[in-house]
């Protein structure tokens, strides 16, 4: 099958910045028709809007993504590709984090993702195929301490692709999730640390520590491109896999040793990467 024949119509969501910036690009010059999605509706300064169209999306917003569907459709009446990269991450002890903090960190990075999803399957279906890339992190593979409900909507989206792989395979659909490694994001920028995370918390001194560390790591990490050029890679493959891991070799190598490793064992690990 030749690029051109690959090629379609692809929704990018988080398209303003970062890993989903990056996608639309990288996808438009590869031959897609992008539509871009974020919550401003526009790609940051020095991206490349010309090659794609920006539309506002709310992921947490149930109108907001029908509208957005609405508007990719009416313009070309299909949908071949859903990239979905919008997301957040709240920090913080699993003590500190208040229930409404968390119910954000999930509305957003899980509930938003199934919104999206079941927006676009319709189409899908009645095409008789469509391809889906979730966007997960390493984080949904390995819990990572002081960030654990950021980990915990991760690991909701691998076991939630397992179950919708199943569902959508009759239909010719195929779904996959990503997880990469540290990538240079607003991230970090963007993070929400909990209301309760203060010099009053019993949990201060290593969240502040441990969190420094994640923004240290995610500061020198690689370009968001590396994720695009990941995304290219799977479009290329004939089935999408269950999951796939873009990450540094030691990245990768965590992953493998969590699965190979007795687990207090493992947990030393992580207990010494980051001093706790």
């Amino acid at each position: 099958m030749t690029a051109h024949e690959r090629a379609g119509v692809a929704l990018v969501t988080g398209s303003s910045s970062g890993i989903g910036q990056a996608v639309a690009e990288c996808l438009a010059m590869a031959g897609w028709q992008v539509f871009g999605a974020s919550r401003r509706g526009a790609a940051s300064a020095g991206a490349k809007p010309a090659a794609w169209t920006p539309i506002p999306l709310d992921v947490t917003s149930e109108s907001s993504v029908a509208a957005a569907v609405a508007t990719v459709l009416e313009a070309d009446q299909r949908i071949d590709l859903l990239v979905h990269c919008a997301g957040i991450s709240v920090a913080g002890s699993i003590e500190d984090v208040s229930i409404p903090e968390a119910e954000r960190q999930l509305a957003t990075n899980y509930l938003g993702t199934i919104r999206v999803i079941q927006a676009v399957l319709p189409a899908m279906r009645r095409a008789g195929k469509g391809r889906i890339i979730v966007v997960g992190s390493i984080g949904g593979l390995i819990g990572l301490p002081f960030i654990g409900h950021y980990s915990a909507s991760k690991f909701a989206l691998d076991g939630m692709v397992q179950a919708l792989r199943i569902e959508i395979a009759p239909f010719g659909i195929e779904a996959t999730v990503l997880h990469p490694g540290d990538i240079q994001t607003d991230i970090s920028t963007n993070q929400i640390e909990g209301e309760r995370t203060g010099t009053g918390s019993v949990y201060h001194r290593r969240f502040k520590a441990t969190v420094g560390a994640y923004d240290k790591a995610v500061r020198e990490a690689r370009k968001p491109d590396v994720i695009a050029k990941a995304v290219l890679k799977l479009l290329a493959r004939r089935t999408l896999p269950v999951r796939a891991v873009a990450g540094t070799p030691s990245e990768r190598a965590g992953v493998v040793l969590k699965a190979l490793l007795p687990s207090r064992v493992f947990e030393t690990i992580i207990r010494k990467t980051y001093g706790l």
